[in-house]
């Protein structure tokens, strides 16, 4: 892919097209993807953790916290909350026989992004979610599509 800008974990990028973006190998981490189609411009949180603590240094490892930050940048470059298209993209089980304190960190991942802009108003029109299996989501600017690619399964775009 031309252009091609890569979010890594805890990390937020906003762009115009012609620039893409992309989250390579999420597990159970989630990517929030927005849209504005007037503006060509959107962006993507790459959240490891469903909700921030208290005092939190780095807003965009969380789903809450990173989600909120995602929307006000966009808005801040001209985006209106009313126009913005969500899909989400992540949040896989990766290691169920693990004994661990968020037994499904994945999809509280998912859930805290959903509870998220719903609260904020955004509309999430897709998702690619949860499962056991891991994802990479490459996003087109020009178009708002976003592939999918799944490990050992078709790719699909949503």
């Amino acid at each position: 892919m031309k252009d091609l800008k890569v979010v890594g974990i805890a990390q937020m990028a906003v762009f115009r097209a012609p620039e893409q973006l992309a989250c390579l190998g999420l597990g159970s981490c989630v990517a929030v993807i927005l849209y504005d189609p007037p503006l060509k411009m959107g962006g993507i949180v790459h959240a490891l953790l469903p909700r921030a603590p208290q005092k939190c240094l780095v807003q965009e490892k969380y789903a809450d916290s990173g989600t909120k930050r995602l929307v006000y940048e966009m808005t801040m470059r001209g985006s209106l909350k009313e126009r913005l298209m969500a899909k989400i993209v992540g949040g896989a089980q990766m290691f169920p026989s693990l004994n661990l304190s968020i037994s499904d960190i994945g999809k509280a991942n998912c859930v805290e992004a959903r509870k998220t802009l719903r609260d904020l108003g955004v509309k999430v029109v897709a998702e690619d979610v949860e499962g056991n299996r891991g994802r990479s989501a490459y996003f087109n600017l020009e178009t708002g599509k976003v592939l999918v690619e799944t490990a050992f399964a078709p790719s699909r775009t949503i």
